[in-house]
This record gives structure tokens, sequence and C-alpha cells, in this order.
């Protein structure tokens, strides 16, 4: 993946202390990137239903876990899809 030398530059979301379901909003953040562009988000665990959905848009992912409950994923938009999926 010749992309995870640019996640330095993609957005980073912290989710951990976010009540209830963000993930409306994460969406619609993902679904406005251009390809090469992408998104940090930072969980409090392997954010693994995350990975379908954003695959569905385009996306590929590479997560790291820096800590006993610190996940960093990375997402960066490869193609552009509009598949509609949403996390149950």
């Amino acid at each position: 993946m010749e992309w995870r030398d640019k996640i330095g530059t993609f957005k980073q979301i912290d989710v951990r202390g976010i009540q209830g379901n963000f993930f409306q909003g994460l969406k619609r953040q993902a679904m406005e990137l251009s390809v090469g562009s992408g998104l940090e988000i930072i969980q409090s665990f392997d954010p693994i239903p995350l990975y379908e959905v954003m695959e569905g848009l385009g996306f590929e992912h590479y997560t790291e876990q820096k800590g006993d409950a610190e996940f960093h994923a990375y997402f960066c938009r490869v193609e552009v899809k509009q598949e509609e999926k949403d996390i149950p």
C-alpha cells in the first residue's frame, strides 16, 4: 500500500469519547474525500465493523494498536464507490 507514507496528511477523528452512533457523520465525511485522501480514526477498540463499510466506499485500511485501548485506523480512498452499507 503505497499510500501509507501519506497518513500524516489524513484528517484525524478521535471517536473514543463519542456516545451513540457517530457513523453517519463519519460516512458523510468519507464520501466527500477524493481518491488519494484519507481519514485517521482513533478508537478504543479495533473498529472492525468500519472496514467493510469503508471498503464499500472505495477505501483501503491499515490499523495500528498504540496502547491497551488505543487503535488508529487509517482509511485511504483508492476509488470512488457509493455503495450503501451501514453498520447495524
